[in-house]
């Protein structure tokens, strides 16, 4: 049996949630949209000498890792338009201060503060949402001032002390309740990221970009009708003299919409992910699936597998990627929870501020029911408040999270790929059961032929040796486009990239996850 037909035989049956936008895709359709930018200064040096090829043809004669793609460039999307903004700006401060002197250096600077303002907005939907929240904060900064205005002045026919121990404190109590009913209007309907507004703001991959990558990718399926992976094989013989065999299956994705999908907390360009059948002496052993960066495992006699027509058991293994974040699972599965990430970090404190804010929202309600909520909540756990995930499970009166942790909702009922037999009998899970309508109901374009296109990468194809990202940098790590398959991350103190272990040692990387396993 050649590595082609011993890849298709156990090859993965993918199972996606309904509402996911992207699937598994070649390779070449991708980078032919793409521009590749230096992100340092040996990638712009050595640019130079490669001016003149093509994209996929360049990427495996770079030899250094400080390069990214772009696929979503559209004119004046959020990175070009600050350039365009910085350049002007320069231009006009420089003609107001020739022209009109002072005051001309005045306009020029309320000029361009204004139009950073439009180009922040526009950046993305999102951030148009900032607009009632500022409106808001003013309309009551100016409320909170009327008493120094009102009070302060006599009042006909009413006495000093009416005035300051009766109407003063009805108009404070007033305010404050209004001010704290407006202000949860606010972030529950007007900002229903919660804490995904804040990294939308740092982001290259921002709500637009992520609508825009959809339109490109659904444009890039009306020429090319079937899912893709990227088969590898790798045989090795371990200390104890058996013999692996490891079935590697790469599959990659146009993007990363977890944030908008399920309310996950990144978005970037460009994804890859995954699936290892690993065989003992010819005999599968184990599945590894990735995660995150990460990986799983799971014995193969525990996998969920296939079955042909007549309900016999086959050789493929039914793997569940999460909607959005696209990271594999051995079973339907459904996780809300911070924990994908590390504690200390921008995200979890993030997370823990707006738990804050809502059981702010609990405590000084009119409702007595979350009055009860919010001090039961401190009387039970005094110092539990000032953790990481003091509200990660707290609810409020109607019985809701009050924080949007991210959630992996790897479901299954959406589309499936892979060996079509008794796909009836499969267990799956509703999206509808934990997304809003509008988020599980949301527009996709499906791919029309589910059967899996295989590519062989033992070869390794000039593409696979490119060190770089594949998506858009940005200031944040996780809302920057992942390495390929073969490369990892630029670690601290490292000045180059290193092979993926689970690319050059994958016995190791079956080791690592056994030991966490158990």
């Amino acid at each position: 049996m050649n590595d082609l037909e011993l890849l298709e035989r156990y090859e993965p049956v993918m199972r996606y949630a309904k509402g996911e936008r992207f699937f598994p895709m070649a390779v070449e359709p991708y980078l032919e949209r793409c521009l590749l930018f230096p992100s340092g200064p040996l990638g712009a040096a050595e640019l130079f000498s490669h001016l003149n090829e093509r994209l996929v043809e360049m990427l495996g004669r770079l030899k250094s890792h400080e390069y990214f793609l772009r696929f979503v460039n559209k004119p004046l999307f959020d990175f070009d338009a600050w350039i365009w903004w910085g350049v002007l700006s320069v231009i006009g401060l420089l003609g107001g201060w020739f022209t009109l002197g002072v005051i001309g250096l005045e306009i020029a600077i309320a000029a361009s503060l204004a139009a950073a303002l439009v180009i922040f907005m526009l950046a993305s939907p999102i951030r148009l949402r900032i607009i009632p929240a500022v409106l808001a904060v003013f309309v009551f900064l100016v409320l909170g001032l009327a008493p120094i205005w009102l009070f302060l002045n006599p009042m006909p026919y009413v006495s000093i002390a009416v005035e300051y121990l009766v109407l003063l404190p009805i108009y404070l109590l007033f305010l404050f309740i209004w001010l704290t009913n407006v202000l949860r209007w606010i972030i529950e309907r007007i900002l229903p990221e919660g804490p995904g507004l804040v990294m939308d703001m740092l982001s290259q991959a921002t709500e637009k970009i992520a609508h825009e990558a959809y339109h490109q990718y659904a444009d890039i399926l009306k020429k090319h009708h079937q899912a893709v992976y990227y088969g590898r094989v790798v045989r090795e013989e371990d200390e104890s003299e058996n013999l692996w065999t490891v079935l590697q299956y790469h599959f990659f994705y146009a993007f990363n919409d977890w944030r908008l999908a399920a309310n996950g907390f990144n978005h970037h360009e460009g994804d890859w992910e995954m699936v290892s059948v690993y065989l003992r002496n010819g005999e599968p052993y184990a599945v590894l699936l990735s995660q995150h960066g990460a990986g799983n495992i799971e014995a193969w006699d525990k996998v969920l597998k296939a079955h042909d027509v007549d309900g016999n058991e086959t050789t493929h293994p039914i793997i569940y990627a999460a909607l959005g974040s696209h990271a594999n699972y051995s079973r339907p599965e459904v996780i809300r929870s911070p924990g994908m990430y590390k504690a200390g970090t921008l995200q979890r404190f993030l997370f823990w501020c707006d738990g804050l804010i809502h059981y702010l929202f609990l405590l000084f309600n009119p409702s007595q029911k979350a009055r009860k909520i919010a001090i039961g909540e401190i009387m039970e756990h005094p110092t539990h408040l000032l953790q990481e995930h003091a509200f990660d499970e707290m609810k409020d009166e109607f019985d809701h999270y009050v924080v949007r942790l991210p959630m992996e909702i790897a479901t299954g009922d959406g589309l499936r790929i892979g060996f079509q037999g008794k796909n009836s009998d499969e267990p799956t899970e509703r999206s509808e059961d934990f997304l809003k309508k509008f988020m599980s109901e949301r527009k996709v374009t499906m791919i029309p032929n589910r059967e899996w296109k295989r590519v062989l990468l033992n070869s390794e194809p000039g593409w696979v040796q490119y060190k770089g990202l594949w998506g858009v940098k940005s200031l944040l790590g996780e809302e920057s486009g992942p390495p390929g398959p073969k490369w990892d991350r630029l670690k601290k103190k490292q000045t180059d990239v290193y092979q993926r272990a689970r690319w050059e040692k994958p016995l190791e990387w079956l080791a690592e996850l056994e030991k966490n396993k158990h």
